[in-house]
Parts: C-alpha cells; structure tokens; sequence
C-alpha cells in the first residue's frame, strides 16, 4: 500500500510541475510521430518548475517554484494547517520567500486543485508585488 500512495503522491508533484512549466511558458511544444510532446524551452532556466529531491530533516519541499517551495499533497482528508505550516518550514529551509501546499482536489483536473498559502504569506505575496509595480 505504501508504495501505490508514493506512486499517487509522485503523479500529483509530476502533474503540478508539468501544469505550471505549460501555464509559464517553460515548455514548448511539438509533435512526434502523430503525439504531443513537450521539451524545455531553456534547460537551464531557473524558472523551470523541477521535482525537487527529498532532503530528510532539511527537506526543501517537493516543488522549487521560485520564489516558493511549493508541497505536493494528494490524500483522501484535508490537514490545511499541517500542509501550510510544512511548505513554509521548506520554504525557509530552500531559501525561498514563500510557501505553498498544492493540493490534489479529488476527482479533478489539475488546474482545479487547491494552491494554498496562509493568510500571512497571502500578505507578503501582495505587498512584494505592489513593490514591483503589480
């Protein structure tokens, strides 16, 4: 059993990565062989959405999405607090500004999944991009 919920949990962090890379326009795409393909537009941008390896006590989340460490969650019940409270400690451990807990809504697209931060990053986000002119 724990194997086919790391396989739901890594399907879920692949689907963000890949929904967020097409939404930025860090793919591009093309056709091969009749099929939809993507590649990376600049492979070594550092804006490219990339699975980030689990680090242990020091985890960095399983997402960089500069500037947030982003936490991928896919489970059957809800623990908002515990997800926010984990991808802002990652957050602070990769060096990021901010966190954000992706999470899988049930029975749904990817882009219909939840992006949620606390209240205080919310305000941090609005007041970092007022500075930049937003």
């Amino acid at each position: 059993m724990a194997n086919r919920s790391k396989a739901k949990g890594t399907g879920w962090e692949s689907a963000v990565a890949d929904y967020l890379n097409e939404q930025l326009g860090q793919y591009r795409e093309f056709w091969k062989d009749g099929d939809r393909a993507v590649r990376w537009r600049d492979p070594t941008d550092r804006d490219n959405i990339r699975r980030n390896v689990q680090e242990g006590a020091a985890d960095i989340g399983d997402l960089g999405v500069r500037p947030f460490a982003g936490e991928c969650k896919a489970e059957k019940q809800f623990d908002l607090a515990a997800y926010v409270r984990q991808a802002e400690a990652e957050a602070k451990n990769a060096g990021q500004q901010f966190g954000v807990a992706y999470v899988k809504r049930p029975r749904a697209k990817t882009e219909d999944g939840y992006a949620v931060t606390s209240i205080r990053t919310h305000a941090a986000i609005v007041k970092a991009l007022r500075e930049a002119g937003f």
